[in-house]
């Protein structure tokens, strides 16, 4: 357990004090966004608090499969008494949601990204955790919250996502310790581990196919390009990409893996990936945040191959 027992004191209280609760993650909802977000929710609901979820953005068809996705809704109050935000530490990965943190009476955030700048009530940031769910797990525990089998699953698939099925490198023994805990509480691993890694549509393999035959090889480095083109080309979503920049950093010979997705209006995201070297610096420098081998930012500019001109520089210089 690596939460202090003050930080969970002062938790408990403000969610005691709280009538109101929203519960908020970062913009483009991953395992670990959505499974902390609607189980801490869930927990608290069963807990007896007015407990909403903050669904600010779109989810992926890879994540559907998850209970409780008809709490993630964008009919969200104006404030809260007391807004959580969890697996963000930064105010802009909340996205549209920023007021909230100015408008409701307290605020407090529960992350595991390092160099995260919020100011709050509470900040329980442990760098050192591989998954925000494995928090919410230590904190569910400690305050003896309810805990029943969807809470379980939402736990699960969480800390599956975010340790790379156990394989990354701030995977601990505690966390399988949780996740055999979680097991015993009903969380089904063959359904999981079933609906995120065996069950890819082929349209989906086709499109990522397509993003590995025309990814760039530099040294150790190796780029690609998701576009809007071709999203709508294979008839996919932007999030199908994402599985790509973990496949090229595991290939023999390369360190890092660097993936620019288009999603319009201007924005590019950039989503890294690394072995034996920390990239988080690189993606802090350029506003964004994430892990020593897990990170990524944004590029504003007026076109894809603008954009990618300047991602493929970082590329070079990291």
């Amino acid at each position: 357990m690596i939460i202090s027992n003050e930080n969970i004191e002062k938790l408990k209280n403000l969610i005691d004090d709280a009538e109101t609760i929203g519960v908020v993650s970062h913009v483009n909802p991953d395992g670990d966004n959505l499974g902390s977000s609607l189980a801490f929710a869930r927990a608290l609901r069963n807990y007896g608090k007015d407990t909403q979820v903050v669904g600010h953005d779109t989810i992926d068809n890879y994540l559907k499969f998850l209970p409780d996705l008809e709490f993630y809704e964008n009919n969200y109050k104006d404030s809260y008494d007391l807004l959580l935000i969890l697996d963000a530490s930064e105010l802009d990965r909340i996205g549209d949601a920023q007021p909230l943190a100015s408008k409701s009476k307290k605020t407090a955030v529960v992350d595991h990204h390092l160099g995260g700048k919020i100011t709050s009530d509470l900040n329980i940031i442990h760098p050192e955790a591989p998954a925000t769910c494995q928090l919410i797990f230590e904190i569910i525990e400690r305050m003896a919250l309810p805990l029943d089998e969807k809470t379980a699953n939402l736990l699960f698939t969480g800390i599956v996502t975010d340790t790379g099925r156990f394989m990354y490198y701030d995977t601990n023994r505690e966390t399988f310790e949780i996740a055999g805990k979680l097991i015993d509480l009903g969380a089904d691993k063959e359904k999981i581990y079933s609906a995120l890694y065996q069950n890819k549509p082929i349209d989906v393999l086709k499109f990522e196919t397509d993003l590995i035959a025309n990814a760039e090889f530099m040294g150790d480095r190796v780029f690609a390009l998701a576009s809007i083109d071709k999203v709508d080309e294979y008839g996919v979503q932007m999030g199908d990409s994402e599985h790509i920049v973990n496949i090229l950093r595991d290939l023999e010979g390369i360190s890092i893996s660097m993936l620019v997705k288009e999603y319009g209006n201007g924005e590019y995201k950039v989503s890294m990936r690394s072995k034996g070297i920390d990239i988080s610096k690189t993606a802090r420098e350029n506003g964004g945040g994430g892990h020593a081998n897990a990170s990524g930012f944004s590029i504003f500019d007026d076109s894809l191959e603008s954009a990618a001109a300047k991602a493929r520089e970082i590329l070079q210089n990291i």
